[in-house]
This record gives structure tokens, C-alpha cells and sequence, in this order.
């Protein structure tokens, strides 16, 4: 009975609260589901017993690198939100390993980490940036592989980026080091189908079938494509579907 009154209390007062436009806030989609079912809140407050703590023991490596650590941007857990297993989880201590391609999270009681069952982690933001579970099945045609991928523009074309790191082994003086090397790949998702891109003219050849001139555009606000890649074709997307218009 309490359970319920819990629920109920929870569900009026966010359904009181009118709705605030999201804009392109990068973890609006987490939010919307949020707001469609506001129980989640309560589930959020379950602490152990919350469904989130059902993944692996993870074990830290980081100090085991002579140069460089298997993480996005920082060593440091970061709060973020992740929607797993169906349910929206917000403040979660976090941190995205690269290197193994797994999403980490602290343990409700702090002594060790947890890593996420990938199959039932839909998508994730951390550090602001959203992530997206994509290719759960890459048996399908036009699929990518199975793993997260970054949301770089989500309009009616999307822009992902794959962020790999890799461990490669050196042997001066007759003693092992370890050192993370950084990669990315890039798929845009247009026609029901990602299309990896390598460089300026493999974007151009899936743009095609509009006529703009993206090179004076990435001119006109000075974005040399070989430096400021992820900007640049985040701008030639947004040139293309405002062609549309």
C-alpha cells in the first residue's frame, strides 16, 4: 500500500509541472522518457535494490598503463543517465571504458564497479554527450557492429561517431608498457542504412542527391574538413536538410 502511495505521489507531481521545451539538449530523449513515466523516480530511489546493480564485477586496469587510460575523457566517475533494462536512471556515478566498449557504473554501496549488461543498455549520456546501443542485431543489411555509439547530429539524418582506443604493448629495457592508442570511425544513417565516411568526398557522395555547395559553406565559416572533421560534417548535414526546406 505504501509502495502505491509512493507511486501516485510521485506521478501527480511531475504531471503538475508543465512541460518545459528540451530544445537540442543532447539527453532529451532520456528526459522525454522520464516524463512519460514518472515511476521510474521511484524506482531511482530503491538504492540496492534498484534493478540498475545487476551487471558484472569490473575490475580497474587503469594502472596498469604506462601512457594514456581506457575511458572517455576523464578517469574520474562521472554523473550521468542511462535507460536500462526499460527503466531511466539519473545521477548515476559512471564511466564509458572505450577500450572494452562497456559502460561502467559505481556499486550503490561505493566498494567496487559494476559493468552494464550491453544488451539491456539502450543508450546513455555522460559528460553531456549522448550515446546511443546501436547494431543489436548486425545480422540485418545495412546495420553497423554491435556496440555505443556517439550522437553527433540527430536530425532527419543522423551522424554517429565510434570511439575506439586500443592497448598496445612496447618493450624498452626488457620491461612491458602499455599505451592507449585513440581512433574514430563515422557512419551517417540515411535511407534506413549507415554509410561509413572516411573524408570530405565519401560525405558528398551520400549528400548527392541535393545540390549545395557544402565546400563554400565549410569556407564561409572557415572549417577546414582534415581539422575540425566532426564539426565540419555536422555542418554539411545541417546544410543539407535545411535545403530541404
Amino acid at each position: 500500500m505504501r509502495i502505491l502511495q509512493t507511486i501516485l505521489i510521485i506521478f501527480f507531481f511531475y504531471t503538475a509541472i508543465p512541460a518545459i521545451s528540451q530544445g537540442q539538449n543532447p539527453d532529451s530523449a532520456l528526459v522525454a522518457q522520464q516524463r512519460k513515466n514518472p515511476v521510474q523516480l521511484y524506482y531511482n530511489s530503491l538504492g540496492i535494490q534498484s534493478g540498475l546493480y545487476n551487471g558484472s564485477e569490473y575490475t580497474v586496469y587503469v594502472h596498469l598503463l604506462k601512457d594514456g587510460h581506457p575511458y572517455l575523457d576523464t578517469t574520474k566517475l562521472m554523473d550521468g543517465a542511462v535507460f536500462y533494462d526499460g527503466m531511466l536512471y539519473r545521477n548515476v556515478p559512471m564511466l564509458y571504458d572505450i577500450v572494452k566498449d562497456e559502460l561502467v557504473i559505481q556499486h550503490y554501496n561505493k566498494v567496487f564497479h559494476i559493468q552494464l549488461i550491453k544488451s539491456k543498455v539502450d543508450e546513455f549520456n555522460i559528460l553531456g554527450r549522448p550515446f546511443l546501443h546501436l547494431g543489436k542485431d548486425s545480422t540485418i543489411q545495412g546495420s553497423v557492429k554491435n556496440g555505443y555509439y556517439e550522437v553527433l547530429y540527430d536530425g532527419q539524418i543522423k551522424l554517429y561517431a565510434k570511439r575506439i582506443k586500443t592497448i598496445q604493448e612496447f618493450i624498452p629495457d626488457m620491461q612491458v608498457e602499455r599505451r592507449v592508442f585513440s581512433n574514430n570511425r563515422y557512419f551517417i544513417y540515411k535511407d534506413s542504412t549507415f554509410h561509413e565516411v572516411y573524408n570530405q568526398s565519401s560525405v558528398l557522395k551520400i549528400l548527392k542527391d541535393k545540390k549545395f555547395d557544402y565546400k563554400q559553406a565549410l569556407r564561409k565559416q572557415r572549417i577546414k574538413f582534415r581539422k575540425q572533421r566532426e564539426t565540419a560534417m555536422k555542418l554539411m548535414l545541417q546544410q543539407y536538410e535545411n535545403a530541404n526546406h
